[in-house]
């Protein structure tokens, strides 16, 4: 069975970048280790980010997340036909909800429901990262999957907005089993003019175990709609190995 891995954070922390690119680092091939069957899942049915990941794609290589958990049948089959993966990498893929959708535009889920679609993606993949909205209780998908992760990564942005969510919510969600004690902290430098702010403020989000420094490169991805091709920004690359050596344990 895959581990299951909830991305969670403040809106604006740059949580679907994160995701994107965690994904990739865990399915990159290294001297160290092989590649990792991996699946993203993109949970936002407020502000859905397939268009912001995918905005260049034909409108018929577009599949959505709600397609697929509205089916009676959630078997690999039917998941793996409606999931978005990249060119020459086929065990690297992403499904989310699309352009123009929002709450209403699918039968509420059950929890029966979406505990058979977690089984299911537990089996066709190494690793299931989960794109977390920022309150899990918006989305019944969110909550369920933040609960049954076999690690929680909470992103933190280094300003005084995201810091002022985290002072808010961090502790609550705790409290009420969403994140667990021993989750992983992460200061998400996602802004130029973040990185001096970043030794100010780190100490005052909590434990606090890898920062990712900014990218002008994964800037200019995420503005050209190209955040799934890898990256050669060492600094960058090497953040999120040292966080896949983490989960991979």
């Amino acid at each position: 069975m895959g581990k299951l891995i909830a991305v969670w954070g403040s809106p604006g922390s740059g949580k679907t970048t994160f995701s994107v690119k965690l994904a990739e680092a865990l399915n990159s091939r290294s001297k160290k280790s092989s590649g990792h069957k991996t699946l993203v899942v993109f949970t936002d049915l407020t502000s859905p980010v397939v268009p912001v990941v995918f905005p260049n794609r034909k409108s018929e290589d577009i599949y959505s997340l709600g397609s697929v958990l509205v089916k009676t049948d959630l078997s690999p089959n039917v998941i793996f036909s409606n999931t978005m993966f990249i060119k020459d990498r086929s065990d690297l893929g992403y499904l989310g909800y699309t352009a123009g959708e929002n709450k209403f535009s699918y039968p509420a889920l059950t929890e029966d429901k979406i505990r058979a679609f977690e089984e299911q993606l537990r089996l066709m993949a190494d690793f299931v990262i989960v794109d977390c909205v920022s309150n899990p209780e918006e989305s019944m998908l969110s909550k369920l999957l933040l609960q049954d992760a076999d690690k929680v990564i909470r992103v933190c942005t280094p300003n005084l907005k995201c810091l002022s969510y985290h002072q808010s919510q961090t502790q609550m969600l705790t409290r009420f089993g969403y994140l667990p004690e021993d989750h992983i902290g992460v200061l998400n430098i996602t802004e130029s003019e973040l990185q001096y702010s970043a030794s100010d403020l780190k100490h005052r989000f909590g434990k606090i175990e890898y920062t990712v420094p900014f990218s002008s490169t994964i800037r200019e991805q995420y503005m050209v709609g190209s955040l799934t091709e890898q990256t050669k920004d060492k600094k960058f690359n090497s953040a999120f190995e040292s966080i896949k050596e983490r989960l991979v344990r």
